[in-house]
């Protein structure tokens, strides 16, 4: 194989990963990103709209199955708003509490169901991450919007 064919899939490659990548930036809606050893089964999540207008409620819903009880844990928040990143953590607990679901999370079906309002305008990339007080995954999403 010559220097110039070896280049030229690389100048190929390198720019259908780039067209991936565009593709990618503009994608919205949600991305179920656990991993194959998460502790929920059966993990699906839906949002009610990925183009909210603001001030739209926006209703998030996290379907899954547990094997076994969840006693406690962290939700961490990563989220870019127009690329600009914020971080948040809050005890798992309260946040399933908001559902109606509160801890411990027993063995079985479970549904969290959130509302809430939009007030930003442009792309919102929201990466939600259960863990639970063992760093074992639970679940994540990533939940896309983008508001014009």
């Amino acid at each position: 194989m010559s220097l110039k064919s070896i280049l030229g899939a690389s100048v190929v490659a390198s720019t259908a990963a780039f067209q991936l990548a565009l593709y990618q930036e503009e994608l919205t809606g949600v991305a179920i990103c656990s991993s194959a050893s998460a502790l929920a089964k059966n993990f699906a999540a839906s949002v009610s709209t990925d183009t909210p207008t603001r001030d739209e409620v926006v209703t998030t819903i996290f379907d899954f199955d547990l094997d076994a009880p969840i006693d406690s844990g962290i939700a961490y928040y990563d989220v870019t708003l127009n690329g600009f990143p914020y971080s948040a953590q809050a005890p798992l607990c309260e946040e399933t509490q908001k559902s109606g679901d509160p801890c411990p999370l027993l063995p079985g079906h479970h549904q969290q169901i959130s509302n809430s309002t939009n007030s930003v305008t442009g792309k919102l990339v929201t990466k939600i991450t259960w863990r639970n007080n063992d760093n074992l995954e639970i679940l994540c999403a990533q939940i896309t919007t983008k508001t014009v």
